[in-house]
């Protein structure tokens, strides 16, 4: 059995995974690796893949081939699974918690699971630090039913990481939260994040999220389709513009024209629109004497993952 490196730089390894229920293909080829530490955004539509891959990982789903490392170990070879397991945390999109209980009882279940693997830790002391960690004293005592949205998601972490996991998966986390609900859970995970070093694995549909993520990979039909940062990927998928701050004249707009420039003229100010932010880059760079006084704007993850799902529906279209 190959031993589970902690000093690995990759705590997840994957390698032309491929996956398929009867004739449908879930995974084709799917390579990525997530760094120790990062938090890596895993993007798509419903039905990408992104649930079989983060259950293959889990040992939940069989993979049909492929290469799946975790600590630098092939899984195959790992005899214990629970090794791994109890290294990482899972958020559900669905809570596995009980309606019925309380908020306490519920941790304290849980906590009642792993305190055996803490020599120095009693059940109690468990609940204890994430209770603290998520300011969960004034609903401990409440049902589970009886909470709010954002209340539910913040014990819903908070159990996941009760065991002090070193990986933690967040399958579309925050959906339904309003943006201050939102904004708590994700203060609450930076801070865990950085004083544990935490690597957190997120699947989610909302963009601003994604463009947090230290390295992004998005995924259609089981097939990558980009990776990388999100700023990397902004300045080649998401749409450019340049605001250039000259006044309207004819000279001007024929320029635009003669270059054959999408733009608008409102507020004392040329919007130029580019298809992507490098071509807006190019363009600025070959006439920044003529543009002289100008802003250059790039595009957001949104227009990221509509351009690329786009591009794919393109080609397939194509074919």
């Amino acid at each position: 059995m190959k031993t589970i490196e902690q000093n690995n730089e990759y705590v997840i390894e994957i390698e032309n995974l491929n996956k398929s229920f009867k004739d449908k293909k879930a995974l084709n080829n799917l390579s990525f690796k997530v760094k120790k530490g990062e938090l890596f955004g895993f993007l798509g539509v419903n039905g990408a893949g992104k649930t079989t891959t983060l259950n293959i990982i889990l040992d939940l789903v069989k993979k049909d081939s492929g290469l799946l490392k975790i600590y630098g170990a092939d899984i195959d070879q790992i005899k214990d699974i629970n090794l791994i397991k109890r290294k990482i945390g899972i958020v559900f999109q669905e809570s596995i918690l009980d309606d019925k209980l309380s908020v306490y009882d519920n941790l304290l279940t849980r906590a009642a699971l792993y305190h055996r693997y803490f020599s120095d830790s009693k059940p109690e002391a468990l609940v204890k630090s994430v209770v603290d960690d998520f300011k969960l004293q004034d609903i401990l005592n409440q049902s589970y039913a009886s909470l709010s949205g954002g209340q539910r998601r913040r014990v819903d972490i908070a159990r996941a990481l009760i065991h002090k996991p070193e990986i933690l998966f967040l399958d579309e986390p925050t959906t339904g939260l309003d943006p201050s609900a939102r904004k708590l859970v994700w203060e609450t995970l930076h801070k865990i994040q950085k004083e544990r070093k935490l690597t957190i694995l997120l699947t989610t549909h909302y963009m601003e999220e994604a463009n947090n993520c230290n390295y992004v990979i998005i995924i259609d039909k089981g097939n990558k389709l980009v990776q990388g940062t999100p700023s990397e990927l902004k300045t080649k998928y998401s749409f450019g513009k340049i605001y250039w701050f000259k006044s309207k004249t004819q000279e001007n707009s024929l320029f635009l024209e003669q270059e054959r420039i999408n733009y608008c003229y409102e507020d004392n100010c040329y919007t130029l629109k580019f298809t992507n932010y490098e071509t807006a880059i190019n363009f600025a760079l070959k006439h920044s004497r003529i543009l002289g006084d100008f802003e250059l704007v790039k595009g957001t993850m949104d227009d990221v993952f509509l351009n690329v799902t786009e591009l794919k529906r393109n080609v397939e279209v194509s074919k």
